[in-house]
């Protein structure tokens, strides 16, 4: 993904998935009626549950659920409650939920049903482009935000972040490339995760966050990688680059247990065929 090699200037999308995403998604923002107010649970802790890797455990993993995805198309498990439940059994540390209609099947509501079901922090997963949407994320029960840098201004990150710390909520900021992740850190960011996914593109080098991360490793309070990660082994690989955490979605979304298939994903005997 092209963009500002010095993490300094301008908009870091270039033309493609992501940006049609974000384009929508601000559209959406404009004719949104206002929030009304909620309300809020206490937070949970996100940050150390990345931090905090169950013992014998490669990582911490961020287990995700959503019905469909633009690259994966739909998922065999719509009950998004009941796969929440079977990762948080498997040993899961935190749920990502999509709340994104259009490209994945999400809502909000998702976000608190799943909330409800799980004692786990939960993370919500969208392509949030305002302040205003970490606001409501909190409201909405979130415990942490995903924000991506490749698609915000410096001025647009850093403005969220801010508003993060302001509510309690955590932010993972995810990057694709180094001079992205560069970013982040510049802008305040403490939780910083590493896409092998372009969003531009949809292409996944599971690489990436190996050779990113090892750069980054003392300089954020947590690192995660993120997409295309389906074995043990690539487990093992992501935490000696300095991965605390794998945020996997996919991989375990078309299997036809999913719970089984962390567990699996892990290397646990009770996840063997």
């Amino acid at each position: 993904m092209s963009g500002p090699q010095d993490g300094s200037t301008g908009s870091s999308a270039t033309p493609g998935t992501l940006d049609l995403i974000m384009a929508r998604k601000r559209r959406e923002l404009a004719e949104r009626p206002p929030m009304a107010p909620r309300p809020r649970p206490a937070a949970r802790d996100f940050a150390g549950a990345l931090r905090s890797r169950p013992r014998g455990r490669p990582v911490s993993v961020i287990a995700e659920v959503k019905r469909k995805s633009p690259s994966g198309g739909a998922f065999p498990h719509p009950d998004v409650v009941a796969v929440a439940r079977a990762y948080e059994a498997a040993g899961a540390s935190a749920i990502s939920v999509l709340t994104d209609g259009p490209d994945f099947g999400g809502h909000l509501e998702d976000l608190v049903a799943v909330r409800a079901a799980v004692s786990l922090p939960v993370l919500r997963k969208d392509f949030l482009v305002a302040a205003c949407e970490v606001e409501e994320s909190a409201l909405w029960g979130a415990d942490a935000v995903l924000l991506i840098a490749d698609a915000l201004e410096d001025g647009e990150l850093r403005e969220m972040l801010a508003t993060a710390r302001a509510v309690g909520v955590a932010a993972l900021v995810e990057a694709h490339t180094e001079a992205h992740a560069e970013r982040a850190l510049a802008a305040g960011a403490e939780l910083v995760g590493i896409n092998n996914r372009d969003l531009a593109t949809l292409k996944t080098d599971v690489g990436t966050a190996l050779r990113v991360m090892p750069r980054l490793r003392s300089r954020a309070r947590a690192l995660v990688a993120e997409s295309g990660l389906k074995t043990v082994t690539e487990l093992v690989a992501a935490r000696d680059a300095g991965a605390d955490a794998v945020l996997v979605g996919e991989s375990l979304l078309r299997a036809v247990e999913p719970g089984r298939a962390l567990r699996r994903l892990l290397g646990e005997e009770d996840g063997s065929p």
